[in-house]
């Protein structure tokens, strides 16, 4: 059956992506862009080019960091017989830019809650947050229970302060967007939270045009700055590819039954770091690192201005931990959904053939 779907965050690599296959299984999305009349050629010719039926392709001007999403009157109509809203959009980056950050991660979250809730035929609210946060010892780490501070506003208030003085400007705001959508859902409002790990480029063809996570391991371990493995023995950086969880979004997270649900996306066959970084050096032609660098160690090293030899900001460790993580629930809706995972090591190197390839081209 065709799906209504207003997304977010269609420039970005899940967006354009999950947009071109969603258009191709016939589903009308409705894209929130900046820029559109300007840029919309663009990404349309993209989607093309990717399978995708840009007749199924409606852009709508809109920002995140506007208040009310920066839409018209006229827009908004457009989202009344709406079935899904799928918010993908998010700003990533280092900064240190805390305002910034939480009216795009958080306010425009809010916002788009409520075009959700005064929406008749809604069936789900489709939003992206992130792997870390699922894991038990993530929670035992910061002191908190997650059920509490969903169900109580004061322990959330405590909660979020503690963000603020402890975790990284994306990292704070990121995890307060997936509480108020939690609190969302037990309020009532059909809700499928989707959980993806650091996203490689095609399996097939390693293309991505943004490779957020693994890029500055690329770059240290080609200029030599990476010469430890940052971590310990058993640390991982968990990765899924971008085909798989786009036709997980379209084919799985869509269906009516999704509604209610969390799903882990990451490949439980990802190596270890250490076994990661001799797979990118041996694409590089490079000799991998065998030492191991505690992450305490390395954190004032990267503040003190290691981190723009190596290309990875110092709140990037906190994406490099030994944490495991259930993926029980996509596995089954995989299975359900006809879905074949991918080899991940495959999707690595051709994900690190392709960003080489991208950057000689623009060497040129």
């Amino acid at each position: 059956m065709t799906k209504k779907i207003f997304m977010t965050g269609l420039t970005g690599l899940i967006g354009r992506w999950t947009a071109a296959r969603m258009t191709a299984e016939g589903h009308h999305v409705i894209a929130l862009m900046r820029g559109a009349a300007a840029r919309g050629d663009t990404i349309r010719h993209w989607i093309a080019a990717h399978e995708g039926d840009t007749s199924g392709l409606t852009l709508v001007e809109g920002d995140l960091e506007r208040v009310g999403l920066g839409l018209s009157a006229e827009d908004r109509t457009r989202l009344s017989d709406i079935t899904h809203v799928c918010h993908f959009g998010a700003l990533m980056d280092w900064s240190r830019d805390r305002k910034r950050m939480h009216q795009v991660n958080v306010a425009a979250t809010l916002d788009l809650l409520g075009i959700a809730a005064q929406a008749p035929r809604l069936e789900s609210f489709v939003h992206i947050s992130g792997y870390l946060i699922t894991a038990d010892a993530f929670w035992r780490a910061q002191g908190f229970s997650r059920d509490e501070i969903v169900a109580n506003p004061r322990k959330g208030k405590k909660f979020f302060r503690h963000l603020a003085e402890h975790a990284s400007p994306y990292e704070a705001s990121k995890i307060e967007a997936d509480i108020h959508v939690r609190r969302a859902r037990a309020a009532g409002l059909p809700v499928t939270i989707i959980n993806p790990a650091t996203v490689l480029g095609h399996s097939q063809t390693g293309e991505a045009h943004q490779l957020f996570g693994i890029e500055g391991l690329i770059k240290g371990l080609g200029n030599g700055s990476l010469a430890a493995v940052p971590g310990k023995p058993d640390d991982w950086l968990p990765f899924v590819s971008i085909d798989y969880l786009a036709e997980f979004l379209t084919r799985a997270a869509l269906k009516k039954e999704a509604a209610g649900m969390d799903y882990t996306l990451l490949h439980q066959g990802t190596p270890r770091l250490i076994q990661t970084l001799a797979i990118i050096a041996d694409e590089l032609g490079k000799k991998p690192p065998r030492r191991y660098i505690p992450l305490w160690v390395l954190r004032p090293l990267l503040k003190a201005g290691l981190d723009r030899r190596t290309g990875t900001p110092v709140d990037a460790l906190a994406f490099i931990n030994a944490f495991r993580f259930d993926t029980s629930s996509a596995e089954r809706a995989t299975v359900e959904a006809g879905l074949v995972p991918t080899d991940i090591e495959q999707a690595l190197r051709l994900s690190v053939r392709h960003y080489m390839a991208t950057q000689e081209s623009l060497a040129a």
